[in-house]
């Protein structure tokens, strides 16, 4: 059906509306924050991961696929890279009680972190880089505890045991990456509450004070500069901490590890974008200052080339993952019955794959 005439209207619209929001966006004053401008780089040795994912949910299990990938870039050029995947499946009725869309993100989720956590050991295994670069942000990487402590270890203690030994391996291997080299964690998210509600940062407009997502602090903050230069936003207080049961946790399991954690964001091409960047520990101003010029140094386009290079390299199509679950057809044939019913109480869609019946060559 083509688009029609009633819903291209809406559409205008609501852009209409979207501009008077983006107007009054340009109209707030922040108080709290500024701007520190950093020229230069600092040459680093570096190396980033990054991991693709895919799911299917097929008689009655629910089958996933990460694809990680890790390159490491040397000072003078060199770089190695390293690559490796995950496979695996859930029981829909070990899913039913939290949900097969709970079970299915909490798991996979916690599997491509562990990847490319264990890609970076890996790849960084003889020692002598700087800086690793992860994809997300520390407090991420550090989940899900909560998951699989509440109600899915009440639901599902055979899911939450998977997704425990998956974390605690992550964060052992992170222990030990921790104190060999710079952790910086690099987020393209921007949509959480950080600078306001945590971090001391005030937006006003007129008399009014508003609570903001931190992207419209740092759109605001940088269309007042011209032209944009590369840096980093410094407020009130950078310095984020984990609940309190967390931290306990994450200590229990790798010691070496902080609590606490520095979150700002660093624009590092004049032509580039923000991004969120969080690392371990307290830094000061100046140490912040230090990391971006070493972020600089290896991102060209404004975005770190190694967490680039992994992101294309680990990529997973929807349609590549098909033709493997094809490779398991002639063994476990058709019928999803009993699977439906299951999705349909839990407002799923079974997925629209069929199943091939060709032979096997």
């Amino acid at each position: 059906m083509p688009v029609t005439t009633s819903l291209h209207e809406r559409f205008r619209g609501v852009g209409r509306e979207l501009l008077d929001l983006l107007s009054l966006y340009d109209s707030l004053s922040v108080s709290g924050a500024e701007w520190i401008p950093v020229e230069g780089s600092s040459p680093v040795s570096a190396a980033g991961a990054d991991s693709s994912r895919q799911v299917e949910v097929y008689r009655g299990v629910i089958l996933y696929a990460v694809q990680g990938y890790a390159i490491l870039v040397s000072r003078d050029g060199f770089s190695d890279r390293v690559e490796d995947a995950s496979v695996g499946y859930i029981e829909v009725s070990e899913a039913s009680k939290v949900g097969v869309k709970v079970a299915r993100d909490s798991l996979v989720s916690s599997t491509a972190k562990t990847l490319e956590v264990s890609l970076l050991h890996r790849v960084a295994g003889g020692g002598g880089v700087d800086l690793l670069l992860f994809d997300g942000s520390y407090e991420s990487f550090l989940g899900p505890i909560l998951v699989f402590k509440g109600e899915l270890r009440k639901a599902s203690p055979k899911l939450a045991e998977r997704i425990r030994g998956l974390w605690e391996h992550r964060l052992r291997v992170l222990d030990e990456l921790y104190r060999r080299a710079r952790l910086a964690f690099i987020s393209k998210s921007s949509g959480k509450l950080n600078l306001v509600k945590r971090g001391g940062v005030r937006v006003r407009y007129e008399d009014r004070e508003y609570q903001v997502p931190d992207f419209i602090v740092v759109r605001r903050i940088l269309s007042s500069i011209r032209p944009p230069r590369p840096g980093f936003l410094w407020y009130e207080n950078p310095y984020m901490e984990l609940k309190r049961g967390e931290c306990d946790e994450v200590k229990r399991v790798a010691p070496s590890l902080s609590c606490w954690y520095t979150l700002t964001y660093v624009l590092l091409h004049p032509a580039g974008k923000a991004y969120q960047l969080t690392t371990p520990g307290r830094l000061s101003r100046e140490e912040v200052g230090e990391l971006v010029k070493q972020l600089a140094h290896v991102s060209p386009d404004g975005y770190p080339y190694p967490l680039s290079v992994a992101h294309h390299s680990s990529r997973l199509t929807r349609s590549d993952f098909k033709s493997l679950v094809a490779l398991l057809t002639p063994e476990l044939e058709t019928g999803r019955e009993q699977l439906e019913q299951t999705l349909a109480i839990h407002g799923e869609k079974p997925s629209t794959f069929k199943t091939s019946t060709k032979p096997r060559i």
